[in-house]
C-alpha cells in the first residue's frame, strides 16, 4: 500500500534507507540539532539508518508517525515530520516534531507539513489535541507553530540531547 501522501510543494511519505545518506548529511550539521534538539550531534555514523529502521514498528505499535518531508520538484528529502507519543482515548494529544536541513530553510516547508500531521491527528488518530515546543533561541519554529494555529502556553524548561534550555510550549486543540 502506498503510505505516500502529496502536499503542495511536498511530498510526505515513509522514509526508506535509500534516503540513510542524505538524512545523515542534513543530521550532521550542528545548527539543525541545535533547533530540532532531539537529535544527537555529533550525529553518529549510522544514525539515519539506525533511526530510520525504528519507523516502522513504531507505526505499526501505533506510537508514532514519521514521514519524510520530499520535494514534489525534484525528489530531494529536505526533513522529517513526525507525530508521536500517541496516546488512545478520551483527551488524546500527541506530540509534534519536525526539521528541515540547513539548505531547505525558510521555505514554508514545515508549515504545509504540519498542516497534514494536523489532519491526520484528528481523523486518523482521533487526537482531541496536539503539543509542540521548541527552543526559546529558535523563533522559526514559533513561527510555523502560529501559522497552523497553536496557541502558546507557558515557558517551561526542559532538558533534550542539547541540554537543558528554555522552550516555548504550544497546544492545538484540533
Amino acid at each position: 500500500m502506498d503510505q505516500s501522501i502529496p502536499v503542495s510543494q511536498l511530498l510526505l511519505r515513509p522514509f526508506t534507507q535509500a534516503d540513510a545518506q542524505v538524512v545523515q548529511t542534513l543530521a550532521s550539521d550542528a545548527r539543525v540539532a541545535q533547533m530540532a534538539g532531539n537529535l544527537p550531534y555529533p550525529y553518529p555514523e549510522d544514525g539515519a539508518k539506525s533511526w530510520i529502521a525504528t519507523h516502522a514498528q513504531q507505526h505499526r505499535a501505533g506510537t508514532a508517525i514519521i514521514r519524510a518531508m520530499v520535494r514534489r520538484s525534484d525528489g530531494q528529502c529536505v526533513g522529517a515530520i513526525s507525530l508521536d507519543q500517541i496516546p488512545r482515548g478520551l483527551n488524546a494529544q500527541g506530540n509534534l516534531g519536525y526539521w528541515v536541513g540547513v539548505p531547505y530553510w525558510n521555505n514554508g516547508y514545515c508549515a504545509e507539513a504540519g498542516k497534514l500531521m494536523l489532519q491526520l491527528a484528528r481523523n486518523e488518530f482521533h487526537m482531541q489535541a496536539v503539543v509542540a515546543a521548541h527552543r526559546i533561541d529558535n523563533p522559526a519554529s514559533g513561527r510555523v507553530l502560529e501559522k497552523l494555529g497553536f496557541e502558546e502556553l507557558e515557558p517551561q524548561r526542559m532538558t533534550n540531547l542539547s541540554g537543558e534550555f528554555l522552550f516555548r510550549c504550544y497546544q492545538k486543540w484540533l
